[in-house]
């Protein structure tokens, strides 16, 4: 039998007592650390805090003071692309955009825009050179679709890609294109007719190539809603009248925008943001008042718009929509079609939804008979 010595017995009872010092030492330790860092937190949370504080009351409301003329950057958002380095718009290809011309056009003074020209997908496989493309407007007699992005970014951002193929495949030749200041346009975004002579310039090209008896129509999304109403109003004021006015994600007004966005909720409680809102738009004369402008309109008009939208609150349509009810009686219908909520459609997803062809369809049906 074997026995442990009083020695033994000693160095047994101090391994044990070593061990259980090192583990409260490595309890204290690890219980320092989660206490260092929660401080740490504390007080990157508290500079977070006062910094926002700082944003809200004193530097955006002393930079709208001293430099009012920035507003319209905040509207138009032109500045937000990715740098010509990484995207070569004048290469639609590779943006997966086959059978596409790439195509510059002079709209006004020092004013040269960018834009695309996708071809329907029916002709597609003719082997079509692009040099022949301009022609193909008037040939083909294919309906054509000029689409008027919204802010930021540019013709090639991915879900306005996606749309295009659409209506390719529904047999539209589909005319994109930036506006001055976006893309590889030339000029700068100042006022919101600076956009709109853009659009009517493109519009009335395309009805100088495509012959008076092709139908052109006008899609407009989010800022570009604005921008294609105000151009479609320019155009019946001077005899011209599109087939069709198409606005996805519309609003009434910049300034309900500007005042309703939900991202925005909560800076446009601040006392400075009403005058700042107010002095961009009288400086810059951006308005877009399309709730104004739709009144004269006299071309069939078709309103998209989803439940969820986090941009432009669903609201602004149906108030659009309700204004649109004063036009003259002798004026076409406008159709409102709201996407329920819960088909999560959000504001630039409207592509997506498997009833967009057939509404568009049956809108060209019905405007044929106006």
């Amino acid at each position: 039998m074997e026995t442990v010595t009083a020695q033994e017995k000693s160095d047994k009872s101090s391994q044990q007592s070593a061990k259980k010092t090192q583990f409260n030492v490595n309890k204290t330790s690890c219980s320092d650390r989660v206490n260092s860092l929660l401080r740490y937190l504390l007080v990157k949370t508290v500079d977070l805090l006062l910094f926002l504080v700082l944003f809200l009351f004193v530097l955006a409301p002393l930079t709208v003071k001293l430099f009012p003329g920035m507003g319209k950057h905040f509207i138009y958002l032109n500045g937000l692309s990715l740098p010509s380095y990484f995207q070569d718009l004048s290469n639609p290809a590779s943006f997966g955009l086959n059978s596409t011309k790439n195509f510059y056009l002079s709209t006004d003074k020092n004013v040269v825009i960018g834009a695309w020209h996708t071809l329907p997908k029916q002709l597609e496989g003719d082997g079509y050179k692009h040099e022949e493309y301009e022609s193909l407007l008037s040939r083909t007699k294919h309906p054509i679709l000029l689409y008027c992005h919204g802010n930021a970014f540019t013709r090639s951002t991915s879900h306005r890609v996606a749309l295009y193929k659409l209506l390719a495949s529904l047999g539209f030749h589909v005319i994109s294109f930036d506006y001055r200041g976006y893309g590889d346009s030339s000029g700068t975004p100042t006022f919101e007719d600076g956009l709109v002579t853009d659009a009517v310039t493109l519009y009335l090209w395309l009805r100088e190539k495509a012959g008076p008896d092709v139908p052109i129509y006008v899609w407009g999304h989010s800022l570009g809603s604005g921008v294609g109403t105000k151009a479609v109003r320019y155009l019946n004021e001077k005899k011209e009248y599109p087939a069709g006015l198409i606005l996805e994600a519309p609003f009434n007004s910049i300034y309900d925008v500007a005042r309703s966005n939900p991202l925005l909720k909560v800076v446009s409680r601040l006392w400075w943001y009403e005058g700042a809102l107010q002095t961009t738009m009288e400086l810059n004369n951006i308005y877009f008042k399309t709730d104004e402008n739709i009144c004269h309109v006299d071309t069939p008009v078709l309103i998209l718009h989803a439940e969820d939208d986090e941009i432009v609150p669903v609201e602004l349509a149906y108030k659009l929509y309700e204004s649109s009810k004063r036009r003259p009686p002798t004026f076409p219908s406008v159709t409102l079609h709201v996407f329920p909520y819960e088909r999560r459609l959000l504001h630039k997803y409207i592509y997506t939804a498997e009833e967009l062809p057939s509404l568009i369809r049956t809108f060209m049906d019905d405007s044929r008979k106006n």
